[in-house]
């Protein structure tokens, strides 16, 4: 029997390793063991407490890629079809879509009311695996995965599942067609795959950030404009400055800041009739001021991207393999072991990472 080591939310503020033997696959699923994860600003949130169903004893971490160690009953294939064999680098969703619950079968999968029932359980609870941070990751047969095609380096792909996999549904909900006005506000992970994904579909793209520092990075990604909304004294300044830089506002505002008050400031960055991205912002009991008369009046859509359609983590590796012309080894600006993990978490809520890395077995 095989050992290996999970990273769990020990306590609000604290992480702990622990071991557990590596069960086998389940039916119509598989074992991964994993080669690189990484900090999303999300895993900030579970440590501080901020997320509603991850709580103390579970598994950290939800973003990485992982290389098949053994594969369940019935499984030959990722959900593209191609042929699976172990040693093969994949990414998979870290969610499910149970295909049997109202919002499945209303063609919702992304918010499928089963979606973590694998991620996010306690570590004790078998099989154990169940997030990105440790040597092995168990997927599930509702999860959807993919084969990394031979040109994508594993560095490369580990953002693959979620940040790129995200803003690249929120460039779909958002409908970004060429010639239009993006605005994506944050220039974290997400900011940066977002610049990529909305300048491929012809758009003219600012992205906007209270830390300057982290604007150059963007440029690399497709950002044709950056805005430091440091040079705004308020809300009111910070939607005064977008509207000018945008000549009236953005026909699509894509918010991933976390931020509350960026919701109101958003909507009203929004040009009348555009549609206004919400990703950030999921932390429960978090709330900001909004002038609900003004958004009747616009004509601004609200709308939301909570995950992803799960064939959008498909499309979103063959993107990077098709955009070789963008670094995306980049985008991972700094490595981690992980016993370094809780390093790893303090550099990115600082922000002094673009994305913080943990490399497990490459």
């Amino acid at each position: 029997m095989v050992t290996g080591r999970n990273i769990v939310l020990d306590a609000v503020g604290s992480t702990a390793a622990r071991e557990y033997d590596v069960p086998e696959p389940p039916a119509g699923g598989l074992v991964l063991s994993m080669i690189r994860a990484n900090v999303c600003g999300s895993d900030v949130h579970i440590l501080n407490g901020g997320h509603p169903l991850v709580q103390p004893g579970c598994v950290m971490g939800h973003e990485g890629v992982g290389r098949v160690h053994a594969l369940g009953e019935g499984v030959t294939t990722d959900f593209a079809g191609e042929p699976l064999a172990v040693g093969d680098r994949v990414v998979s969703t870290y969610f499910q879509a149970c295909r049997r619950c109202p919002e499945c079968n209303s063609g919702n999968q992304n918010i499928c009311r089963n979606a973590y029932t694998a991620w996010g359980a306690p570590a004790d609870q078998a099989p154990h695996f169940h997030g990105t941070f440790g040597t092995h990751y168990v997927v599930g047969p509702s999860f959807a995965v993919y084969k990394v095609p031979d040109g994508v380096t594993s560095k490369a792909a580990s953002s693959v599942n979620c940040a790129l996999s995200q803003v690249y549904y929120g460039c779909l909900l958002g409908e970004v067609s060429y010639g239009d006005k993006v605005v994506i506000m944050g220039a974290g992970g997400l900011g940066v795959c977002a610049s990529a994904v909305a300048s491929s579909f012809g758009a003219t793209v600012w992205v906007a950030e209270m830390a300057p520092q982290r604007l150059a990075k963007v440029k690399e990604f497709g950002a044709h404009h950056t805005i430091d909304l440091t040079q705004a004294e308020d809300g009111d300044g910070r939607v005064a400055l977008i509207k000018e830089q945008t000549g009236g506002g953005a026909d699509v505002v894509i918010d991933l800041t976390g931020v509350p008050s960026v919701f109101a400031e958003g909507a009203r960055m929004t040009r009348a009739g555009g549609i206004f991205v919400e990703i950030g912002n999921i932390t429960p009991h978090k709330y900001t001021e909004f002038d609900p008369g003004l958004f009747t009046r616009t004509g601004v859509q609200i709308r939301a991207a909570i995950r992803y359609p799960q064939t959008v983590l498909g499309r979103a590796i063959r993107f990077v393999a098709d955009t070789p012309h963008f670094p995306w080894e980049s985008l991972v600006d700094a490595d981690f072991t992980l016993d370094q993990v809780d390093e790893a978490l303090a550099q990115a809520a600082a922000r002094t990472v673009t994305r913080a890395g943990i490399v497990i077995d490459d």
